[in-house]
């Protein structure tokens, strides 16, 4: 398992510890998941710009009945 070593002042790591200790979790896992939600969000909104440029490049839109019938489903 690799570490990383985080430098903080005195005020950022008590609302860390804060957040910690009013969640019931580590500061480390804390830390970890707030990291990992950011890198989450960044990529959701990479993919909505993608999709989003692809409506705007064909602005074509369908219904809910229209893609039931389209793939087949009621």
């Amino acid at each position: 398992m690799s570490v990383l070593s985080v430098r903080m002042n005195e005020s950022e790591y008590k609302v860390l510890e804060d957040y910690a200790n009013a969640h019931g979790i580590s500061m480390n896992k804390a830390i970890k998941d707030a990291f990992f939600e950011m890198l989450e969000d960044k990529y959701d909104l990479e993919l909505f710009n993608e999709a989003y440029a692809e409506y705007l490049a064909n602005p074509k839109t369908y219904s809910s009945d229209e893609m039931a019938r389209e793939l087949g489903i009621k």
